[in-house]
């Protein structure tokens, strides 16, 4: 009964992207696009694995997934990065405090409402392979806007 509210909810949230600069949006895009890429592929990989159930059949399941992985963890990388990047320890204490709400709060309702299950993963598991991903889409925005500027600073040494 509360799936469909969940899923307007998450993409009704994607609305909060028009409070950010467009600068800001164009210079996250790429790392976001490499975690929900990264949560796709975990998600579904721990579905087959029975690291937790989804409830519902194969369409239902893969909308409730969706609304997660693809409407819910960009748009929070997508924050985060835009809130805390450059502040290396502020990223870090950002992605803590969202790994335990999520764990420790979203899960727990998930599981009430029977939208999903955890079952070879718990709470503990979650926030070690989240804090992981954290510092794999660190590492990444770092290196993308080392080659950034590395093209930027060539380009404007063969028009000058």
């Amino acid at each position: 009964m509360l799936t469909p509210f969940i899923r307007l909810f998450a993409i009704l949230s994607w609305v909060s992207i028009f409070f950010m600069p467009s600068n800001a949006i164009k210079r996250y895009m790429p790392v976001t696009i490499l975690s929900a890429l990264i949560t796709v592929t975990v998600t579904f990989v721990g579905v087959n694995y029975n690291f937790w159930y989804v409830k519902g059949g194969i369409k239902t399941r893969t909308w409730n997934l969706l609304t997660i992985v693809l409407v819910l963890f960009p748009l929070g990388n997508l924050w985060i990065f835009y809130l805390t990047y450059r502040n290396f320890w502020l990223y870090l204490l950002a992605n803590i405090i969202n790994n335990l709400v999520y764990a420790y709060k979203f899960i727990p309702f998930l599981e009430k409402i029977k939208f999903l299950k955890y079952k070879k993963f718990n709470q503990f598991i979650h926030i070690i392979v989240a804090m992981f991903y954290s510092l794999l889409l660190y590492g990444y925005q770092k290196m993308y806007e080392k080659q950034e500027h590395k093209l930027f600073m060539l380009n404007a040494k063969k028009e000058g």
